[in-house]
């Protein structure tokens, strides 16, 4: 065996390229990391700063000369080894590694490098399209938490900053373009070992890859019996290949075997379960080569069938869309009481438990499944079509609150109310309506709302997949269904809710209240409302301001008011006449006016005497002169007193007037003369 070549593949970070190095040098093998390839060509785009996005700009390929000495790459005579690892190299050399131009040139050197020799080869398309025909293909894999520190570790070695946030988020998204992109996706080839490292140290590896490869090229060169070749002895279910020679009636088909002198003789309907198939010219022609299995050996004849050799390359591509996670198009046979389902894909029964059934799935139709167990030997497997459409209503629910903003206005059902709240649901998504947000007064929300409900709600809060809703926030405040029936001028009626310092606080209507300040209570300044007013009191007022952004009501009793004192024109030194309306210690009550005035007790008698009532009585009626006057304080004092004093300097007057006259004895007995 002069060539063998080993194909190693997996995601970025796996350790691939490192793992090959040291396997080679143990080996002797020659190591091409085409990884490290992409990685030049990405570093050489990025410097050129050309469009990565755009196929045209990759001219500079015919110019380019990427080659391995000694382990390290080189880019036009420049070693990049440790350049090529930077995360700006990272983050963009998987769209360069899709341009069909870029694969095109690695995979011709690639190619070329792996004719010759004992080659191992590290990629991630490696076993699958650059050389699917390698001795051993091994497919290489670890957690991405672990890879994510791998390179942490790697890049603190060479000096390079590394975040292990930034870097895990990094090959989580690199795993996804390069499982996901259109020319040759990583994917595991069917017929790669699977080697997850994750809980592997890095000797571990080597050694178990190493044993891999030791132990496949020892199976190789034992299989290559074209040295010593020797006529086969076919027995029941060899499988042989062979040459088709002839067509007989359609129906059947003349195979020469390799190896044998004998033709074999394969019939139609042993060549396929096609139904819709009805002569062997419409799938093969003299000259095909074709695989069967022996089913008889007679003196006369072998006979051939094809139909396990075709349940196995069904399991085989079966197996490869397990490990792709592909969805099959089942048909469902038959129902197995209380159990599940038997279903039948390409010859090949599978098995639907009834936890993995959904209501799509009945008897005689067919329906998507994917498949989560395979026996190989019993050629068996275990499906399910609940994974699927639990991936399409995740898949929905997550488009659906990407859709959704802050402040949307949206309609939905109700899901279910409890205590706390109400769930409320929408396409795919729900969402929670707390109690204290269904209205903006208290209510039970057992009473208010019911299971079916459909309700419009508006998205006040989302974070973590979660949504707050509120409906209040989409109803009319009390307030406001309250001012748009009353305006500023109203004439109203409000409850004494409480009494405030500098006023009162009246409730108009539930959940609506108004202030009435002290200084609108009354005209007069002197009116004690604290103490003429209770909580529970109705108080008519008039509307004097409403401020809507505040929801504030402001009040006036005294708007509702006569002021007298508008009306007095009094000045001090006027003389009026004035009505006793109460008597008291401190003087009397006087009505003057149209208001109420006061004479202190020093202004009602010429005399000062204790007690006032003596001399007064309500209803008595007098002149008096004003000696103060404020109409903004109420306030009118007057003075009885002074115009007493002058009634009697007036007469006083008069009687010394008429002293100074003669006297005669007429004027003397003029009275008893009468």
């Amino acid at each position: 065996m002069d060539n063998f070549v080993v194909a190693i593949d997996g995601p970025a970070g796996s350790g691939k390229s490192s793992i090959s190095k040291e396997v080679a040098l143990k080996l002797g093998f020659t190591h091409i990391d085409t990884g490290a390839m992409y990685r030049a060509v990405t570093l050489e785009a990025l410097r050129l700063k050309i469009d990565i996005f755009n196929e045209e700009e990759y001219k500079f390929l015919n110019n380019i000369n990427v080659k391995y000495v000694d382990n390290k790459i080189f880019l036009n005579d420049e070693d990049v080894s440790n350049l090529i690892r930077s995360e700006e190299v990272t983050n963009s050399v998987s769209q360069v590694s899709k341009m069909p131009s870029v694969r095109n040139k690695m995979v011709e050197f690639q190619r070329e490098s792996a004719k010759h020799g004992f080659v191992i080869m590290d990629g991630r398309d490696i076993g699958t399209v650059v050389v699917p025909d390698a001795g051993l293909k091994i497919f290489l894999t670890a957690s991405a938490k672990e890879r994510a520190r791998r390179r942490c570790l790697d890049n603190e070695k060479l000096g390079i900053e590394a975040n292990y946030e930034v870097i895990l988020e990094e090959i989580k998204k690199r795993d996804y373009k390069d499982s996901h992109r259109e020319i040759a996706p990583l994917k595991k080839a069917s017929d790669a070992i699977l080697v997850d490292t994750t809980n592997m140290s890095f000797q571990d590896v080597c050694d178990k890859i190493i044993n891999l490869i030791i132990k496949r090229k020892k199976e190789m060169e034992e299989k290559n019996t074209m040295e010593n070749f020797e006529m086969k002895v076919l027995k029941p279910r060899d499988v042989v290949k062979g040459t088709v020679v002839s067509i007989k009636d359609d129906k059947t088909a003349y195979i020469g075997i390799d190896g044998c002198f004998t033709e074999g003789t394969i019939h139609l309907d042993h060549f396929t379960k096609d139904s819709t198939v009805e002569s062997f010219k419409d799938v093969v022609k003299v000259g095909d080569v074709i695989e069967a299995e022996v089913m008889k050996v007679s003196e006369e004849s072998i006979f051939l069938s094809r139909l396990n050799l075709l349940k196995d390359e069904n399991f085989k591509k079966l197996n490869e869309k397990k490990e792709n996670k592909d969805n099959i198009e089942v048909l469902v046979k038959s129902a197995v009481a209380d159990k599940g389902y038997n279903c039948l894909y390409q010859g090949i029964t599978l098995f639907m438990p009834k936890s993995q059934a959904t209501a799509e799935v009945l008897v005689n139709k067919t329906v998507k499944a994917r498949i989560i167990e395979l026996d190989e030997a019993k050629h068996r497997g275990v499906i399910s079509a609940r994974v699927i459409a639990q991936e399409e209503l995740q898949h929905n629910r997550d488009n659906e609150y990407a859709s959704i903003n802050v402040d949307d206005v949206l309609t939905g059902t109700v899901a279910r109310v409890e205590k706390y709240g109400a769930i409320v649901k929408f396409n795919y998504v729900q969402g929670l309506l707390k109690t204290n947000q269904v209205s903006h007064s208290f209510i039970d929300i057992n009473k208010e709302l019911h299971v079916g409900d459909t309700i419009e709600v508006k998205v006040i809060s989302k974070n973590n997949n979660k949504l707050e809703l509120s409906r209040k926030a989409l109803l009319k405040t009390p307030f406001n269904l309250y001012i748009d029936e009353h305006k500023v001028s109203d004439k109203v009626s409000g409850k004494v809710v409480n009494k405030l310092a500098f006023g009162l606080l009246l409730e108009l209507a539930p959940e609506v209240k108004g202030l009435l300040h002290n200084s609108e209570y009354s005209h007069n300044p002197n009116d004690n409302f604290q103490a003429s007013v209770k909580i529970g009191d109705m108080v008519e007022v008039a509307i004097i301001g409403i401020n809507e952004e505040k929801e504030k009501i402001s009040l006036s009793r005294k708007a509702l008011m006569d002021n007298p004192w508008e009306r007095v024109t009094a000045k001090v030194g006027d003389l009026l006449d004035v009505k006793v309306s109460e008597v008291k210690e401190s003087g009397l009550v006087v009505e003057a006016c149209g208001v109420d005035g006061f004479v202190p007790s020093s202004e009602a008698l010429l005399e000062r005497k204790n007690d006032l009532s003596s001399y007064y009585a309500v209803g008595d009626e007098a002149k008096a002169y004003v000696i103060e006057v404020n109409p903004k304080e109420w306030k009118l004092k007057l003075s009885i007193k002074k115009y007493l004093n002058e009634e009697e300097r007036k007469s006083f007057e008069k009687y010394l007037n008429e002293e100074d006259e003669p006297t005669t004895l007429g004027d003397v007995f003029k009275d008893s003369l009468k």
